[in-house]
């Protein structure tokens, strides 16, 4: 947790040379910062400590409602990637009308992209009308269009530049054209 790995943060390199006994002792050290609140960077660091031994205390940790802002929103997405369970969205969703900035921004860009269930949907184009913070908004763009599978080669350079202008613009009846545009495209 010093030098240049605190300054990187924790990656699955920084797990790679470690043996048993010290990746013990690493997800121990992680797991009491994390029955804290947690941060991002622990929770992930439980998964790449041991994915299997961090999905059990993570959904503990979520029954009992101890993990809180950007730490619950990377337990979520850590357990979705292993488990593919939608209520887990639900998340997502809430801290997408969050009052602070960077837990909208995390929410926007964690939330996965496979399942646009109608509440996701709700969030991410709520948040598209509303945020006025730039990077907010670009996550919440980014990743509408991700959900529908839009980008340059499935839908061409102009139109994908035109839906993308379009969603960051201020004229809230062409935001909701495109959003129409989009719901056509899965049709």
């Amino acid at each position: 947790m010093y030098n240049k790995e605190r300054l990187d943060g924790l990656s699955e390199d920084y797990f790679t040379e470690m043996t048993p006994l010290e990746r013990t002792m690493a997800f121990d050290f992680l797991l009491k910062r994390v029955k804290t609140g947690g941060s991002e960077e622990s929770v992930h660091g439980l998964f790449q400590a041991n994915s299997d031994r961090a999905i059990a205390v993570i959904n503990d940790l979520l029954s009992n409602d101890v993990l809180d802002g950007e730490g619950l929103i990377a337990a979520a997405w850590n357990l979705y990637r292993t488990q593919k369970d939608e209520n887990l969205l639900s998340i997502f969703v809430r801290f997408m009308s969050s009052p602070h900035k960077a837990l909208r921004e995390k929410a926007a860009y964690y939330v996965p992209a496979d399942n646009l269930t109608d509440e996701l949907k709700s969030g991410l184009q709520g948040m598209i009308h509303t945020e006025t913070e730039q990077l907010a908004r670009i996550h919440a763009v980014d990743k509408l269009l991700e959900c529908y599978g839009v980008n340059e080669e499935s839908v061409g350079r102009a139109k994908y530049l035109n839906i993308y202008r379009g969603l960051h613009g201020e004229d809230l009846r062409t935001k909701e054209s495109i959003f129409r545009q989009l719901d056509a495209l899965t049709t």
